[in-house]
């Protein structure tokens, strides 16, 4: 393929949809990666998609892309069209033909896919395997946090006939997205990092998240040469290797596994340890923090050994990593440490959080935290134990913000931490938590997406600084 795009013949063919357009237009070609859902970065010669959701609704801008220069727009609502130089594609479901589109276009391209999904770790995954991968091949990977119905379609719309891999995160929250996700991707190698409670409240129980995982196998068993990447740690692991026909690799830190880490010290922002594959071994140190990121470097190893990558290769990018933005990233500030766990939250990960701060020490141990979002009708459960387990992890103080920083306060306070403070209010828990501050303090910052905890870590920098 000499340009990466795809023909106006083949949109119509592959959305099933119908050319809307004034006489004497001609059908040209569109470069996949001037294919928009963006109408704020809409650029000339951009094609437009007009997505539809429960708050917002692409319809509305059809006359703000033409006047940036847009050449068309995909639509399922009728509307007249802005300008004679535009031209409609009218579809039944805008989303569905955005991901029909991304799938034609790489079933297009000569490349493979490695999809990661799990309920932790699949951003620093994917972040750990893009460097190792990109040494050997042309390598794209998806950005921030395009891992959704919309974002993975995006994602492969930038993909060129230079790249040799792709390597995307798969995020779901209900049954059948991370079997669209595969359907769209087809990848060749499948990573699932573990099963924990993230969405436990749209799924109801860990049985379900774990089948929702499980929907990738499918896709990967469609040819037996393609790789399944399993946490052998991980309980589930056992029944999701029985289904699968393709092949699997294993990683682990306390049961046998194919990749293994051994001999684990941690300390002064590094954690070293003994890599071992079959009858293999080199040492790594990495610039990270807490047990769970040995499991995401395990698994970013065993996709780049599925690949053929040397173990010194390996070893050389895991120890020139850097953790992506508030992904337990550590700030020291001159006695004062900042712990920026922000990215997100779900019970497995609040309490590996805990532990960290627990192991960075400090004169005072002081969490905040906010609310774990999408846990349904145990939300109050979770929040309450989540307040016992950072009691009984020796925090010094817990600040409280959301919903249910009430229970998690009284968890706390019934597991020994009698300075707990809870909060409706982001603002008075900053003026509260500034005015608590000292030298010397350790800081955790941790929280579901939605509760914008990365605000607070922006507000802690300033106030650290200047803390006498």
């Amino acid at each position: 393929m000499s340009q990466a795009g795809l023909s106006i013949k083949e949109i119509l063919e592959v959305t099933e949809g119908k050319l809307v357009c004034k006489k004497g237009f001609s059908p040209f070609f569109i470069p996949s990666r001037k294919i928009s859902t963006d109408s704020r970065n809409i650029e000339k010669g951009d094609f437009f998609i007009a997505l539809q959701g429960r708050r917002f609704n692409g319809h509305r801008f059809i006359k703000e892309v033409n006047r940036k220069g847009a050449c068309g727009a995909i639509i399922s609502q009728t509307a007249p069209l802005p300008s004679p130089h535009f031209f409609f594609i009218e579809v039944k479901d805008t989303l569905f033909a955005l991901q029909e589109i991304a799938r034609y276009y790489r079933k297009k391209l000569s490349l493979s896919c490695v999809g990661i999904t799990g309920s932790n770790g699949k951003t620093t995954v994917k972040e750990m395997v893009w460097p190792i991968v990109s040494s050997k091949y042309s390598t794209l990977k998806s950005e921030g946090n395009f891992n959704n119905q919309v974002g993975v379609p995006l994602t492969l719309l930038k993909l060129s006939p230079c790249h040799k891999w792709a390597i995307l995160e798969m995020g779901m929250n209900s049954r059948g997205e991370i079997a669209r996700l595969a359907e769209i991707i087809e990848p060749n190698i499948g990573v699932i990092t573990n099963i924990h409670h993230s969405h436990i409240g749209p799924l109801g129980s860990l049985a379900e998240i774990k089948e929702a995982k499980a929907e990738l196998i499918p896709w990967l068993n469609k040819n037996e040469a393609n790789w399944l990447v399993l946490n052998k740690d991980d309980y589930w692991t056992p029944e999701l290797q029985r289904r699968t026909k393709c092949r699997v690799i294993t990683f682990a830190i306390e049961n046998q596994a194919d990749v293994e880490a051994h001999s684990i010290v941690s300390g002064k922002g590094r954690i070293s340890f003994t890599l071992i594959y079959r009858k293999n071994k080199i040492p790594v140190s990495i610039a990270i923090t807490g047990l769970y990121n040995i499991y995401n470097a395990l698994a970013a190893s065993a996709v780049s050994l599925v690949l053929g990558i040397s173990f010194p290769d390996i070893a050389r990018s895991l120890a020139s990593f850097k953790l992506p933005p508030m992904h337990s990233q550590l700030y020291i500030f001159d006695d004062c440490q900042l712990i920026d766990d922000s990215y997100n939250a779900n019970p497995e990960s609040m309490k590996e959080a805990l532990k960290l701060l627990q192991e960075r020490g400090g004169q005072r141990k002081i969490a905040i935290l906010g609310d774990m979002l999408e846990l349904g009708n145990k939300a109050e459960l979770y929040h309450y134990q989540l307040g016992k387990q950072a009691g009984e992890s020796g925090v010094d103080a817990l600040f409280v913000l959301g919903e249910f920083s009430k229970e998690v306060s009284r968890g706390a306070r019934e597991a020994g931490t009698k300075n707990t403070f809870f909060f409706q209010d982001r603002e008075k828990l900053r003026n509260e938590l500034f005015s608590y501050l000292k030298r010397g303090d350790s800081l955790l910052v941790k929280g579901s997406r939605g509760m914008k905890m990365e605000e607070i870590v922006e507000d802690l920098k300033e106030r650290l600084c200047c803390i006498s």
